[in-house]
């Protein structure tokens, strides 16, 4: 690559139905440029811009190949993560090298303001590109991505170019700037990513680049400043508190003014209109989203939760599964033989439209893995993934748990993730019901019989059967307890009958707690007297 000519010929040959190895070639060529010591400033930095615009949309699809499974433990997952986590490193160091003249003021000085900017944003995405791909296999950012933005910023800061508004790359419709892009991932990598799934942590990054001109960078703390930064010394933020000693390096920032848009977002959706909110990104549901905003919502907040559990150290075993079927399957249930006033003509209906083959169906065809229990609280358990398992592992899964010497299975979702230097995967599981109740939903159509008249139907009408988890309270009731159903089942407002034997009652669904790739947990309403009530205690 010694001219732009050279360049662009080679790059005509990238294998254009092969995203990974194009990546990969591009990354190769982005060494090779930042290495060679003879190259001019301005012909390095135009290949270098080249190789970075040529390589986005190789990147773009490898991510999105990566979030549709992004599998932490298993081979395919770690090769399709690895070459987007390289391009991102070099093309952030590959900038720094470009830099390096602007800043020595080596090249003529107008071009200075002209391409520093642009350039300071570049390397600036590319880090914070590099912390959100490790954030997404929950591993500690690199000391060398810190260090990348902070000495970046600095530059920034030093020539006044924090606040020039430019467009990133050609065709981009949004503006942004040197301190827009250092914001962006600093509130990013402090809105707990731990506690999200990889695609989410991908939505959160996307929401923050729409948000950030409401974030707040200062260099004097005020009532809303949450975190601070020194930039002479490059490391993750800290969270700001009496002991800190400011020095002409310390940056404080907050998100907290973002909330009112984020809250003003999520409004929309409860009066319908978020279906058609695509700011964020076509290839999401309106449901994930959601999601995530109202994660943002938590963690922006200046006073957002923290773990206050006591956690007591242990070491055991535990049998894990996964998927709503099967744990559906193995918790206490309530089956057909125990529903009173069903019909042969019925209950052969009924397993004709279960989804589960729910009647007389055996538990066949699982294994449970085994993971090693180190810490439990009240409301969740520590543990550690072995290699060889957990390949399916990712924030947000259900999960089924089963203690040593017990026949009961718990429902649990996975709510932390943290690799350490040993390569060993550190998981964090909330205990959603030690007692969970296993039923069948039956969906209420216009003039559909009640559970007592079922006897007598004339098989005019069309029922869909779902399976559902009843989770009780804190005072293990399920009168004010919630659901977990497949996902696609949550409709506001929708009207159920659950089948609970001889006294079978309907219910209304009233909210989205969370979703899951394979379910949705959801709160509801008796839809009976409170003299009528049957409650369900153990």
């Amino acid at each position: 690559m010694s001219s732009m000519a050279e360049a662009e010929s080679l790059l005509a040959e990238l294998p254009r139905d092969d995203p990974l190895k194009a990546l990969e070639e591009i990354t190769a060529w982005l060494t090779s440029v930042t290495d060679t010591r003879n190259y001019h400033a301005e012909l390095r930095t135009q290949l270098v811009m080249l190789l970075d615009e040529t390589g986005q949309p190789f990147h773009t699809e490898l991510l999105k190949r990566y979030l549709a499974a992004p599998h932490l433990q298993d081979f395919q997952g770690i090769h399709l993560w690895y070459g987007p986590h390289q391009f991102a490193r070099e093309l952030a160091r590959a900038y720094e090298e470009c830099i390096g003249p602007y800043q020595r003021k080596v090249v003529e000085p107008y071009k200075i303001h002209e391409i520093l900017p642009l350039l300071c944003v570049r390397l600036l995405r590319a880090a914070a590109e590099q912390m959100k791909l490790e954030l997404m296999r929950y591993i500690d950012v690199e000391n060398t991505v810190w260090e990348r933005m902070f000495r970046c910023y600095n530059i920034a800061e030093a020539n006044q170019l924090v606040g020039t508004m430019i467009f990133a790359y050609p065709g981009y419709a949004l503006h942004t700037s040197p301190q827009h892009e250092f914001l962006r991932a600093l509130v990013v990598h402090e809105s707990s990513p731990g506690t999200l799934a990889p695609d989410q942590i991908e939505v959160c990054f996307r929401i923050a680049g729409r948000m950030v001109s409401h974030f707040d960078l200062t260099t004097n703390p005020d009532a809303a400043s949450e975190y601070y930064i020194d930039l002479t010394r490059p490391q993750a933020p800290k969270l700001l508190d009496d002991t800190v000693t400011a020095t002409t390096g310390t940056r404080y920032f907050s998100a907290l003014r973002a909330l009112s848009k984020i809250s003003e977002i999520i409004k929309q959706h409860e009066h319908g209109a978020f279906v058609e909110e695509r700011r964020f990104g076509s290839e999401f549901t309106p449901e994930g989203k959601l999601t995530a905003l109202k994660h943002l919502l938590v963690y922006w907040n200046k006073h957002h939760p923290y773990r206050l559990q006591l956690r007591r150290g242990i070491s055991t075993n535990i049998e894990v599964v996964h998927s709503f079927r099967l744990i559906s399957k193995l918790v206490t249930r309530i089956d057909l033989d125990q529903v009173a006033g069903l019909s042969a003509k019925d209950t052969a209906a009924l397993h004709a439209r279960s989804k589960l083959g729910i009647v007389a169906e055996g538990i066949v065809g699982y294994t449970p893995e085994t993971w090693t229990v180190v810490d439990v609280s009240v409301g969740g358990i520590g543990g550690m993934i072995p290699k060889s398992a957990g390949t399916w592992v990712k924030i947000g899964d259900l999960c089924g748990l089963k203690a040593q010497n017990t026949p009961l299975w718990w429902v649990g979702v996975i709510r932390r993730l943290h690799g350490d230097h040993q390569g060993i995967m550190h998981v964090g599981i909330e205990i959603l019901a030690k007692k969970s109740l296993s039923v069948w939903l039956r969906v209420l159509g216009k003039g559909a019989e009640r559970v007592s008249n079922w006897e007598t139907s004339s098989g005019s009408f069309q029922y869909d059967y779902y399976p559902a988890i009843l989770l009780p309270d804190a005072h293990n009731s399920y009168i004010k307890g919630t659901m977990l159903l497949e996902s696609g089942n949550y409709v506001p407002g929708k009207i159920y009958e659950v089948m609970l034997g001889e006294k079978s009652r309907e219910i209304e669904l009233t909210g989205l707690l969370a979703e899951g790739e394979d379910y949705e947990w959801v709160t509801f309403r008796w839809l009976i007297a409170a003299s009528e009530r049957w409650q369900f205690q153990h």
